[in-house]
């Protein structure tokens, strides 16, 4: 799907046959409607009160005064700064995460009827893991699971697009009572019930049951045992906003979340004016940017200061983030357009949730590269044959802590650089085979977008890693439960293992006299350095040791 994305739109999965979703922060978005709600941002220990607000002919939607923010709707903002204690206003703003649609969604009738066990169990165990899911295997937890499979006593939050409850691989480990949708009406035609909990786009479903599925014949999560958080901040288009996600956080510590999983974000102005900026080159974007930046700083600090854990995807963009998330430089792979354009360059920017400081973010890395034929790219190839690569969408840089498994298209190539079928493809390397490059898991829609109870999807993006990374939190809090969130950030980051294979992958062209310039990989150029991707790949059964 390529849509028209918003000012602060962070793309984060990528699907079975079709799907790196490209962005625009800037540009009109369908299925959202006129922002109404405006942030505002105080010092938490000089706090605004809802009365005070209220008292001005405004409307509190969210009052998130421990964390010195409040949403507030009104037709009046050029009043909001003028109330006492308020430092900053901006307005909300949308974010877009991939509304993860495969062309040919798997039902359980569709798969190989070899890969289904026969065992009552499920088909994972201490010895091996679901024959789909290569991921897993590759981070050990199998062996993790000779300790723990979670404990009910540890609780996630998901934020994404809903869940779908009648799917057979969501367990009695669904806190329903617990879960809550922030989703607002918009004029997204595929959103019926906005105060639904139910995963109306199919990627909240993926990412949930990554965590914490139960072990049925098709898959299992990686801490079945964990209990499940449903918070929905995404609608059936896909698209949240920054106070449906800043609303959850506050509302997943609320519900005693000790770990908050995101598979989305955006990116905003955070550094002032930037003239060589594509996007942050006015006062007014600098201003709003700053704002919101601060809203999510406190917010998370909020969290990590009282024990919840925050991890992030690191965004599907292949830019290089600095450690305080800002985008190094000036060019990405086909952001704002498959062709060199103005708006793929996002230098300027910083990033969230993933670039805030303390969250956990995660790049995501592929299975192997299969070797293409001639014919089958537009530009050629690099890595054939290497596993544990950059994938060629993942963010990388300073700012990741660690890599997990997203999976790749087969030749680890943007779609747009794809001549041949193959090449665009999450497939086994034969026919029939099971080696496939896309990431196995349940997916909470159809084909027709009915919710879907026995539907599943081989995806690719940095949405498929983080519920990787949150889903070991999960089981480390079960062995270790007096754990703090900031000895847990330290222990994940050490529980690695090295890259089987030494990156390949470069990095987007940013020379303008390169034919690849300012929107696709640059072929030519020297790989990005491994410790560019965190600490390593991370690993279930050194994190539970």
């Amino acid at each position: 799907m390529q849509s028209k994305y918003y000012r602060t739109l962070l793309p984060l999965a990528l699907l079975l046959a079709a799907c790196l979703f490209l962005s625009s922060p800037l540009l009109d978005v369908q299925g959202i409607g006129p922002a109404k709600n405006y942030i505002l941002v105080f010092q938490p220990q000089q706090q605004t009160l809802p009365q005070t607000v209220i008292s001005r002919g405004h409307t509190v939607v969210y009052d998130l005064s421990a964390a010195g923010v409040m949403v507030v709707r009104t037709h009046i903002p050029d009043d909001l700064i003028h109330i006492p204690g308020i430092i900053s206003v901006a307005p909300d703003r949308p974010h877009i995460t991939i509304p993860a649609k495969p062309t040919k969604p798997l039902t359980s009738g569709l798969l190989h009827p070899l890969q289904v066990s026969s065992k009552a169990e499920g088909c994972a165990s201490n010895e091996a893991v679901c024959p789909q899911q290569w991921d897993l295997e590759r981070i050990h937890v199998p062996q993790a699971w000779e300790k723990t499979r979670g404990s009910r006593k540890v609780r996630v939050a998901v934020l994404d697009s809903g869940l779908t409850s009648t799917h057979e691989a969501l367990g009695d480990n669904y806190d329903k009572e617990a879960s809550k949708s922030f989703v607002e009406p918009t004029n997204c035609a595929q959103d019926s019930d906005v105060n639904s909990l139910e995963d109306f786009n199919g990627h909240g479903t993926w990412t949930a049951l990554h965590i914490a599925g139960k072990n049925t014949s098709r898959m299992s999560g990686i801490a079945p045992e964990t209990t499940l958080i449903n918070l929905r901040v995404l609608n059936a288009c896909g698209i949240g906003t920054d106070s449906w996600i800043l609303a959850a956080l506050m509302h997943a510590h609320k519900v005693g979340a000790q770990i908050v999983s995101m598979s989305l974000g955006g990116f905003v102005c955070a550094d002032g004016v930037v003239k060589e900026s594509y996007y942050c080159r006015t006062e007014k974007d600098a201003r709003d940017g700053a704002s919101t930046w601060k809203a999510y700083n406190q917010t998370i600090s909020y969290l990590l200061q009282h024990g919840t854990l925050v991890v992030a995807s690191a965004g599907n963009e292949h830019v290089q983030l600095d450690q305080n998330g800002r985008v190094m430089g000036k060019s990405s792979v086909g952001f704002g357009a498959e062709k060199n354009d103005p708006s793929n360059n996002l230098y300027g920017l910083r990033e969230i949730p993933a670039g805030i400081p303390g969250v956990l973010t995660v790049s995501a890395t592929n299975r192997i590269t299969q070797a293409a034929q001639a014919g089958e790219t537009r530009h050629g190839q690099y890595g054939q044959g290497l596993r544990d690569q950059l994938a060629y969408y993942s963010n990388y840089g300073a700012r990741i802590d660690v890599s997990a498994p997203g999976g790749s298209r087969n030749y680890n190539v943007p779609r747009f650089d794809c001549i041949s079928t193959r090449c665009d493809g999450l497939t086994p390397s034969s026919s029939g085979g099971d080696d496939h490059t896309g990431v196995f898991g349940a997916f909470g829609i159809d084909e027709k977008g009915q919710l879907c109870s026995n539907c599943y999807s081989y995806l690719q993006g940095t949405s498929m890693a983080a519920p990787t990374v949150s889903g070991v939190a999960a089981l480390v809090l079960a062995r270790h439960p007096g754990m703090s969130v900031q000895e847990l950030t330290k222990l994940l980051k050490r529980s690695v293992t090295p890259f089987l294979d030494k990156n390949a992958t470069p990095p987007a062209a940013s020379n303008s006299k390169s034919p690849y310039y300012n929107y696709t990989i640059d072929y030519d150029a020297a790989p990005i350095s491994n410790h560019l991707m965190g600490t390593g790949i991370i690993d279930a059964a050194r994190a539970v040791s």
